[in-house]
């Protein structure tokens, strides 16, 4: 009985500390999508604070602002409505296909 015990405690704490870690690989997934969102949109309020515009697209805050992306891992979506309308933005993370 107390090995069975023992055996139930084990396997319990293996699946906490298992679904811990698919837990924390999420969370992290989430703050680095939020962190490139935001870095976008930081980086546009600062064109359009300087030049009194937003930039028309994302090459634009590359090329003037420095901006770097890894597009190997993320899709942007970055949709200029207007000189004086804050732009849309929307990152995704890509999924990896191993075909």
């Amino acid at each position: 009985m107390k090995l069975l015990l023992k055996c139930l405690f084990i396997l319990a704490f293996v699946v906490l500390v298992v679904l811990g870690v698919q837990y924390a690989d999420e969370y992290s997934k989430d703050e680095d999508l939020k962190r490139v969102n935001d870095t976008i949109l930081q980086l546009s309020l600062k064109c359009y604070s300087i030049e009194g515009k937003y930039p028309q697209d994302i090459e634009y805050l590359k090329k003037n602002y420095g901006l770097l992306v890894n597009e190997d891992d993320y899709h942007i979506l970055y949709h200029f409505e207007g000189d004086n309308l804050k732009p849309t933005i929307r990152v995704y993370e890509k999924e990896n296909d191993y075909e």
